[in-house]
């Protein structure tokens, strides 16, 4: 009997037009998905192709999990069909099996959804082969892993989904606790996903996960971009694992129900409830005779008289009605709690950063809660939408409610209001938590006020969201439908921006990112925040009244009958609602024309694809002045005046330029600010007042270049004086939002950002390969290799267009009145003049300039190093890690003053900067430190890393490396400027805290490198080759630098580096390239030790090291030994991650434990390549070895650590 209800509901699903809608809309996704960058699923790697395996297995996997959804409305509404239709009880009394009866249902509902998949799969494969992408993303069309992902991720996933909507549907009887029920479980596997975010949670996060998505990534996690393009991950470990647990989950589920189901009508009890019900019943005293019914009165036809005030009330009881009715019931409670479990489960398990997690701040609490517990919102909204507009079709009394003396907007009114009062109790739902959160840590940073606030802004676009939720659903005139296009709202901004669209004034609730900084608040981005808001809001509001002259009241036409209805002369969109419609529709584009105007005419907005013609068209345009030699600069003098509260600042300026050259110069090409390429600052006005007598050959103002010929050529030696006037305004608001540099408590900007510069600025070229072939350029530009010897002419800040060599720096900066400003160098004066602060600074030494200024609203906090102050300038509520900041300064001045050379100045400071730039960086004296990076960071526990100490030391080491020894521009120059500070930082780290502390810092720079050799886009290269490449120069420097010192000790790497500071201590051109450091390493380094440092640096190498078994035996004389099956490979890789076997010609070391921990032996072996035993003898150890770790201090760069251990078996 299977068969004949499998057959129906085959038929009867393959004939809704709404399935064939869901499945066109996801085989859209996947072409789009499979031949092009528009709509990325799962993102990109590097340079993998569109169609690698790996990225067709992961965009597959990606895609199941919508079948979530696409299985709720097949098997949900074909189990739930009966009972809505009152077939279930005719149906419940044939003589059926159950197991026939589920059975064929699961397998219509499987097989369906098996059949959309299978379409998305062929769409895919036809966007390979057809849809026109760039054929150099491409590679070998085959058909293997689209069968391989069918085959190991959809079927079972597709099983596990229909089992678990099955089991939900047949048990609940109710759509309602169906969706409770997939909610539930996708907060569940979100929070299983957060496991993943540390070392230690990944193998359990990747078998929590049923989609085998945490899995598949697990098991690719360290591809390259050549194995991601290649080969599929292989079916071992923790992916067959997941597979064949979930699997057994799924059927499990599907014999559950089975067992449980029970073909009685929904809401009827099971017979010994029944039963015992009938006995309580039984024992209940007899009712009271009903008396006869009085004579019926006489029938009066009489027409309604309702008050002016009559429709609200309706309206408020209905509203009052449905609230209760939804916040009294379980499924509410449940979804609610859910939200709660989500938003625990993210503050307490993710936005960890190493091992250190920030203070519970108040705005990091509202953070968390619209990531964790609005997310749950969404999906609420979407359901209740639906259920609000059919709740009486539903429960067949739409007849009756349809019929009582209450106008159309009434009802519609009644359901918004109900909506939003829902979003009203989730947000605030969540905020006594999160103040119960921070009294358990400490009780920190309680502000009210601003948990009040910052819940009414999360909760506007929830409030938007749930308008046009409630919209669709009446426009649509079917639930299921309303459903779909409600998804695709939700979905709606996120799809616009991947296709380019990042315009907010056509997508539908979206808003300009607003940041709350402790410093800043909202600052002046709320005024563009609220204009939106506006917008959206006028728009909801037309789209309702559209809405409410369909609200489904009576029979229901169909869609075109409606709308004929509708605009009839006695219709709903006639008279003074059309008018008011219309009303509403002119105040929105009046609203949007007044957002044109400030996004751009105000400001320049440019979308993703305009930003990177820009930045192309500037290399066709310039890049042939790139070899044209400029003057340089030698002194630069500043006024700046800031005027946070304008967002605003005036400066003048004077560059005294020299040619350094041996030949005249006849041309000077100026570079002025544009603001256009990052959409933030558009009106920065660049005058010059002096320019030598020249002809103007091109003044380009699309890219701020102004090419003049010079009248009189600049000799050799001769020097020019250049001034210049600019002002640099922030008018209006921006579409983006996007924070700019000055504001109203806290203003942060670098010399290369506004002050005019000289020549070509390579870092404003495209790096992307892609985008740079779609628009008609070749490979991307790496810095000079180092056989170029004119590159060490250059230094590193060549590609910001800063033509100097050491220069002398004067500035006076002002400004408001209750502001501190800064900038590098002493403080020669302060004063006050016309409610304005004045602060005069100077270098005492020239330098690279490489400036920044800032201004803000400070408390200061000192400490002394022998003699020269430290500061650090912080905002009140922000006194957390001050005197660590404070101690990592001191360590670290002590540090690399006693190993290198002395500080070269008589202050130090450290500045907290808005969120706005989430960063530490080092300038000469001044180290602007983000106030999310270190200053909230909650390091209170010795057993973790404390990251606010070690960052702090890496700024400070710049003093030294990048400051006094100055890296040429060219490969290898990273290698100074951030490897070397990395090892300073290291080294005052484990001088402070010990060596446990650095082994967990550089488990996660492993972690880091080998990640990121799988997002490389221009390809690995050594070390004494590093590009601007980050997981090399900070991550692999990080390895490399620790590994040598482990082998050469700490004072032979000290004196290599000391005698490079000590040869190069500020030097201008030629600058010190990675070949100056590698011989001082070398002259430091053992012959027999000479490999490995070409190893380190000159080649990238990696290990693959596992014990394949281990065993123990006591001898008679009471000493263990101990036997090990190794195998020990070395691997030299390419650029593209390709690897070639090597000799193992290094020792390896290996260590034994006991089971409490303790060290039973530790020796270095020389062990051959390939599978070798070796046999140790445990001298003077009595305690039964435990565990055998190869490489325990992991200076090796392993793959898989996991496979370097192994516990001796009983």
């Amino acid at each position: 009997m299977w068969s004949e209800f499998f057959r129906f509901d085959v038929r009867y699903q393959l004939r809704q037009p709404l399935l064939w809608m869901v499945t066109l809309a996801l085989m859209l996704l996947g072409w789009f998905s499979a031949s092009s960058d528009a709509i990325r699923i799962g993102g990109s790697a590097g340079n993998a192709y569109l169609n690698a395996p790996v990225i067709i297995a992961n965009q597959l996997a990606i895609l199941s999990v919508l079948a979530l959804f696409l299985v709720t409305m097949l098997i949900a509404g074909s189990v739930l069909r009966d009972t809505e239709s009152g077939m279930a009880d005719l149906l419940y009394t044939t003589p059926m099996r159950k197991s026939a009866y589920l059975l064929g249902r699961f397998l219509a509902g499987w097989l369906c959804c098996l059949l959309v998949f299978v379409l998305v799969t062929l769409s895919m494969l036809a966007a390979s082969a057809l849809g026109g992408a760039d054929p150099e993303r491409l590679g070998p069309l085959t058909l293997w892993p689209y069968a391989w992902s069918l085959g190991v991720l959809l079927l079972p996933n597709l099983l596990f989904v229909t089992a678990l909507l099955m089991l939900l549907a047949t048990l609940t009887r109710s759509l309602l606790m169906v969706y409770v029920g997939v909610l539930a479980f996708m907060v569940l596997w979100s929070a299983a996903g957060l496991l993943a975010q540390r070392q230690d949670g990944l193998l359990l996060s990747a078998l929590l996960d049923p989609f085998a998505l945490r899995a598949l990534a697990q098991a690719t996690r360290y591809y390259t971009s050549t194995e991601i393009n290649q080969r599929l991950p292989q079916l071992t470990g923790a992916l067959l694992a997941n597979r064949v647990l979930w699997t057994l989950a799924a059927l499990a589920m599907l014999a559950l129900t089975v067992w449980r189901f029970q073909p009685l009508r929904a809401g009827t009890a099971r017979q010994r409830w029944s039963g015992r019900l009938a006995s309580r019943l039984r024992r209940q005293p007899a009712a009271a005779p009903v008396p006869a019914s009085p004579a019926p009165a006489p029938w009066l036809r009489r027409a309604p008289r309702l008050a002016a005030a009559t429709p609200w009330l309706q309206c408020w009881n209905m509203l009052a009605f449905d609230v209760r009715a939804m916040v009294r019931s379980l499924p509410f409670l449940i979804m609610l709690l859910l939200g709660l479990v989500n938003f625990l489960v993210n503050y307490l398990v993710g936005g960890t950063r190493l091992d250190s997690t920030p203070y519970p701040l108040t705005r990091l609490m509202l953070q968390e809660l619209d990531g964790g517990l609005n997310f749950v919102l969404g999906l609420v909204l979407l359901f209740y939408s639906g259920e609000l507009v059919y709740k009486d079709r539903q429960a067949r009394i739409d007849g009756l409610t349809d019929a009582m003396p209450v106008a159309d907007w009434v009802p519609m009114l009644a359901r918004c209001g109900a909506l939003l009062a829902l979003v009203v109790l989730f947000t605030a739902a969540g905020v006594p938590v999160a103040m119960l959160i921070q009294l358990v840590q400490g009780g920190v940073d309680y502000q009210p006020g601003l948990y009040l606030q910052g819940s009414l802004l999360a909760a506007s676009w929830y409030g938007l969201m749930a308008l046009a939720l409630l919209a669709l659903q009446v426009l649509a005139g079917h639930k299921y439908l309303g459903y779909a296009l409600g998804v695709v709202l939700l979905l709606s901004e996120r799809l616009l921006q991947g296709l380019g669209m990042d315009n907010h004034l056509y997508s539908y609730a979206a808003l300009p990112t607003l940041l709350y900084s402790d410093m800043n608040g909202y600052g002046h981005y709320l005024k563009g925040w609220a204009w939106f808001a506006l917008y959206w809001t006028l728009f909801a509001g037309a789209l309702l009244m559209l809405a409410q002259a369909f609200w489904p009241r009576g029979q229901m036409p169909r869609w075109h009958q409606r709308w004929r209805l509708a605009l009839a002369p006695a219709g709903a969109l006639r008279g003074g609602r059309g008018a008011a419609l219309l009303l509403s529709l002119g105040a929105w584009a009046a609203c949007g024309g007044w957002i044109y105007y400030n996004t751009s005419v105000l400001n320049l907005y440019l979308t993703p694809a305009q930003r990177l013609d820009l930045r192309a068209d500037y290399e066709k345009t310039w890049r042939s002045t790139l070899a044209v030699s400029q003057p340089r600069l030698v002194s630069v003098q500043a006024q700046v005046d800031l005027y946070p509260q304008q967002q605003r600042a005036e400066i003048r300026g004077h560059y005294l330029l020299q040619n350094k050259g041996s030949t005249a110069l006849d041309s000077l090409q100026l570079q002025r600010s544009s603001g256009a390429e990052g959409g933030t600052v558009s009106r920065v006005r660049t005058e010059f007042l002096n320019l030598p007598p020249h002809t103007v050959l091109r003044d380009d103002q699309r890219h701020g270049v102004l090419l003049l010929r010079l009248a009189q050529p600049l000799a050799p030696g001769a020097q020019l004086a250049l001034d210049f006037r600019l002002s640099i305004e922030h008018p209006g608001f921006s579409n983006s939002g996007r924070p700019v540099p000055i504001n109203d408590n806290g203003t942060l900007f670098t010399f290369d950002e506004f002050f005019p510069q000289l020549g070509y600025q390579t870092a404003r070229e495209l790096d992307d390969r892609n985008a740079r072939r779609a628009r008609g350029l070749g490979e991307p530009h790496r810095n000079p290799a180092r056989s170029e010897l004119a590159a060490v002419q250059e230094n590193y800040l060549k590609p910001l267009g800063i033509q100097a060599d050491l220069v002398a720096f004067d500035a006076i900066v002002s400004t408001a009145g209750d502001q501190t400003a800064m900038a590098p160098g002493s403080l020669k004066r302060q004063w006050q003049q016309q409610g304005r602060n004045y602060f005069h600074y100077q270098l005492s030494r020239p330098t690279l300039p490489f400036l920044s200024f800032q201004s803000a609203r400070w408390q200061v906090r000192s400490a002394d190093w022998q003699g020269i102050p430290i500061r650090v300038y912080y905002h009140p509520r922000h006194a957390y890690n001050v005197d660590r900041m404070l101690a990592g300064a001191r360590a670290a001045l002590d540090y690399n003053s006693r190993h290198f050379g002395p500080y070269p100045y008589d202050e130090l400071r450290i500045l907290e900067t808005p969120l706005y730039q989430s960063y530490a960086r080092s300038f000469p004296m001044t180290i602007p430190f983000s106030e999310s990076l270190g200053f909230i960071n909650d390091v209170r526990d010795p057993a973790k890393v404390d990251h606010v100490f070690y960052v702090t030391a890496h700024e400070v080491a710049h003093h030294w490396w990048g400051e006094q020894v100055i890296a040429a521009h060219m490969q290898g120059g990273p290698l100074i400027t951030e490897s070397l500070a990395e090892y300073a930082a290291l080294m005052t780290t484990e001088q402070q805290y010990g060596k446990a502390a650095v082994q967990r810092l550089l488990r996660w720079d492993l972690d880091e490198y080998l990640r990121g050799r799988s997002a490389d886009r221009i390809g690995e290269l050594p070390l004494a080759q590093v590009d601007e490449q980050v997981y090399l120069q900070y991550r692999k420097g990080s390895l490399a630098f620790y590994r040598l010192r482990a082998a050469l000790g700490e004072a032979a790497v000290n004196q290599a580096l000391r005698s490079l500071l000590t040869a190069h201590r500020y030097q201008p051109a030629p600058y010190v390239t990675s070949a100056d450091l590698l011989a001082q390493l070398r002259a430091q380094t053992p012959a027999a030790q000479q490999p490995l440092l070409t190893d380190l640096f000159e080649r990238i190498v990696l290990y693959d090291n596992r014990v394949l078994a281990a065993s123990t035996r006591q001898r008679p004389d009471g000493r263990w030994e101990v036997t090990l099956k190794l195998r020990l490979d070395k691997l030299v890789a390419d650029g593209a991650g390709r690897e070639v076997a090597q000799a193992y010609d290094e020792p390896l070391e290996l260590a034994v434990y006991g089971a409490a921990g303790q060290s039973l032996y530790r020796g270095w072996q020389h062990l051959p390549a390939g599978v070798s035993s070796v046999t140790l003898l445990l001298d003077g150890a009595r305690d039964r070895p435990a565990r055998v770790v190869l490489d325990p201090e992991q200076l090796l760069i392993d793959r898989n650590l996991a496979d370097n251990s192994r516990q001796f078996g009983p």
